[in-house]
């Protein structure tokens, strides 16, 4: 089967100017979509470290704060992604929960705000919510 995937990769100042992905999105990813129409599925830009978030995104970087959270008999869970805010269930020590949240704020600029959420389930009404 085919993907209908193109990578592209810029060179030159086009690889690290600013509007490199206002030029794939709106001068590349057009003239290919005249083109190929609707069996071209997405264009990407390869070698461009990806920082934007969603949820399983975000929970495979949270692999590195794991085993911690959960030494303390913690756990911790991606919940919700969008609009700049991450919501997150955890169970844990506070300062550990610190600790998630400048984790995810670090690899993901375009998140400002760590909600975590400590509750036993996540239909809970009761839940604790702290914002981070």
């Amino acid at each position: 089967e085919n993907y209908g995937g193109v990578a592209v990769k810029l060179q030159g100042a086009c690889g690290t100017c600013p509007s490199a992905t206002s030029t794939l999105k709106f001068g590349i990813e057009e003239n290919l979509r005249k083109k190929f129409g609707d069996n071209l599925r997405e264009v990407v830009q390869v070698e461009k470290i990806d920082t934007s978030a969603s949820i399983p995104v975000v929970n495979a970087h949270l692999d590195i704060v794991r085993p911690a959270v959960e030494n303390y008999g913690g756990s911790v869970e991606v919940l919700k992604v969008g609009q700049g805010i991450c919501e997150v269930h955890f169970d844990g020590p506070e300062p550990i929960g610190m600790g998630v949240s400048a984790v995810i704020k670090d690899k993901f600029p375009d998140i400002h705000t760590v909600k975590l959420i400590n509750c036993k389930s996540t239909e809970d009404a009761a839940c604790e919510t702290l914002d981070v």
